[in-house]
């Protein structure tokens, strides 16, 4: 969202005024981090560029001609890289509705170089809240695509990574988990719902209370008694149980 040691602030001010604009353009400039990137004497001009030119924070008037502030930042709300907006504005009577739209602050006219220094310290709050949402996000989202795809076991005191689509299947067995590989055997004392839970869930099937198995390894369904099934996985010697409660997900995975 911001770039470089400074923390570039990328603005734009939308009035239809101009001198108004120029007052708020000359308070921003003594900001090292701010960089005014666009000036508009419109919303719908202000709409038009937003996607190109990427701000972090608009300055936006209420009352212009055409569409107002108001409908502006209503309408900005669509654009993928959403700013944040504050309004400029000589009308104090629309400061609820501004903080409806969780307007970052509400600059009254005319403008004060203390007061704009206090609204540049409220938005490098609100963007460093951002931004650090932001990486938290994509932390988890990473964690989560590699716990998909990779898996690590402990294993003979140590922890052994191995890829999760190698697993032919989970069982318990002796008061242990054993996970199945087409080499090696790993026991492990995790729960067999801990496991599923950290693999895709789209490739493995829970067949029974005790076993989960890869779907990608089945190779043979073999009808059993009472309503069962037994499965054959490939690189595997012994026969995989399908409860009654699971074999209607199995036949509706195989359209069966």
């Amino acid at each position: 969202m911001m770039t470089d040691q400074l923390c570039i602030i990328r603005v734009i001010i939308v009035d239809d005024e101009e001198p108004a604009r120029s007052e708020l353009r000359f308070l921003l400039e003594q900001f090292e981090e701010v960089e005014i990137v666009g000036e508009f004497s419109s919303g719908e001009a202000a709409l038009k560029a937003i996607t190109s030119l990427r701000p972090h924070l608009i300055f936006v008037d209420i009352e212009m001609p055409g569409i107002s502030g108001l409908q502006t930042a209503e309408k900005m709300k669509i654009a993928e890289t959403f700013p944040l907006v504050v309004f400029a504005t000589a009308h104090e009577e629309f400061a609820v509705k501004a903080f409806e739209l969780n307007a970052a602050d509400y600059l009254l006219k005319p403008f004060s170089s203390k007061r704009v220094a206090k609204c540049i310290d409220k938005v490098r709050t609100r963007l460093a809240e951002a931004e650090q949402a932001l990486i938290k996000k994509q932390d988890t989202d990473l964690a989560g695509r590699y716990s998909l795809q990779k898996l690590a076991i402990e294993y003979n005191g140590k922890a052994v990574v191995i890829a999760s689509k190698d697993i032919i299947a989970a069982y318990c067995t002796e008061g242990q988990l054993l996970i199945r590989t087409a080499d090696k055997c790993y026991y492990s004392n995790m729960p067999l719902q801990d496991l599923q839970s950290r693999l895709d869930d789209r490739l493995f099937f829970r067949t029974h209370r005790a076993y989960l198995v890869n779907i990608e390894k089945i190779r043979e369904i073999i009808p059993w008694f009472n309503g069962t099934y037994n499965l054959i996985l490939e690189g595997l010697d012994e026969e995989i149980p399908v409860s009654r409660q699971q074999v209607s997900k199995l036949k509706k995975l195989f359209g069966l």
